[in-house]
């Protein structure tokens, strides 16, 4: 049996259509209690999935929902909200998670986390971002996503240390149809005018059926209990490239291009200014921010496809246009000459008896 905690979320959804399509017939979805049908329904009609509400605050619960599992994907987490709302639902709950797991003597634990849990702030501009980092040693400084995620993969690795079977999948930014693709990574939005702050950097993209796939193979792939895995796409998309599609195909957007350096001058003065009046002006930008977020980098996906065989299912380029057709707006569908004739017509008629 599989569990897939998080299962009604975006990466949860593709990754049980990936584990029916890799021939699972028992497909255990942990789903939370009072969730409406009609937002299940797409879940319910994967080919042997059983939707378990289960509440991962709930202990007893839990170790009846892992019990007899061969492997628990855990996905769920918190994106967005309060540094406290983060933490209670990213950290506090996948600790529920690890301690059930550890006591049901589950098989194996497959943790989602991110790139966000890696420290590169100290990296030189141009260099690669793989595995050999160590995890981001002051999360405290980027933002409370960052914070969330680097404290529940360090949980993790506790609980390894303690017996549980644990592998560590860090997508980038995931992303496909039904998600924004504009992150902070490419800029922000402030002062009615859109940010551009990536410049040509590269962007960690990864396509949700990718990573799915990703993490099925975590899950079968021998021997490799203890490892973590970089899962980014191939051929990356610059963020002036998403930014200039983004804005022909999806909507116009007043933008302010700020580069690199300048940026981290302007944090310099940020972090100064707040400081000389004591918090009067919040330190938005700061220079270990920007150089977590926005110095130009590269990924490595080296080890995914050594260890785990994993290769990206759709190319970058398909993947980008599914996406981008998804948010494009709507086109107007014109009218049948004769309806529009008729309809001209009748507000002439209109017109002319006002």
């Amino acid at each position: 049996m599989i569990v897939v905690t998080g299962a009604n979320g975006f990466v949860g959804r593709a990754l049980v259509r990936a584990l029916a399509r890799a021939g699972e017939r028992q497909i255990r979805c942990l789903v939370r209690p009072g969730t409406p049908a009609e937002r299940l329904a797409g879940l319910a009609a994967e080919p042997g999935v059983e939707l378990a509400p289960c509440r991962l605050d709930d202990p007893r619960r839990l170790r009846e929902a892992l019990a007899g599992a061969r492997v628990v994907h855990h996905v769920a987490a918190v994106k967005r909200g309060a540094p406290a709302v983060l933490v209670a639902g990213t950290v506090v709950a996948s600790e529920h998670v690890f301690r059930a797991a550890l006591e049901a003597q589950v098989g194996r634990l497959v943790l989602v986390s991110s790139f966000s849990a890696v420290g590169v702030a100290g990296l030189r501009p141009g260099a690669v971002v793989d595995e050999q980092l160590a995890l981001e040693p002051h999360p405290e400084r980027r933002d409370p996503y960052a914070f969330a995620k680097q404290r529940q993969e360090l949980l993790a690795w506790q609980y390894a240390r303690s017996g549980l079977p644990l592998v560590v999948v860090r997508p980038g930014f995931v992303f496909g149809p039904g998600q924004e693709l504009l992150g902070s990574r490419i800029g922000v939005s402030a002062f009615g005018l859109f940010l551009h702050l990536g410049g040509s950097n590269l962007v960690p993209l990864t396509y949700v059926e990718s990573c799915a796939d990703a993490l099925v193979l975590a899950g079968a792939a021998p021997r490799v209990e203890g490892e973590a895995f970089h899962v980014v796409d191939d051929d990356l998309p610059t963020s002036a490239e998403l930014l200039r599609r983004y804005r022909r195909e999806v909507r116009a957007l007043r933008g302010l291009p700020v580069g690199y350096r300048l940026l981290r001058q302007l944090s310099r003065l940020n972090a100064w200014y707040s400081a000389r009046t004591e918090g009067h002006l919040p330190p938005v930008f700061t220079p270990y921010k920007v150089d977590s977020l926005w110095k130009p980098l590269r990924y490595s996906n080296a080890k995914a496809k050594a260890r785990l065989g994993w290769t990206p299912g759709v190319p970058m380029a398909e993947a980008l246009d599914r996406t981008f057709a998804a948010l494009a707006p709507p086109a107007a569908v014109p009218l049948p000459l004769g309806r529009r004739a008729r309809g001209a017509g009748e507000r002439g008629r209109a017109e002319v008896g006002a």
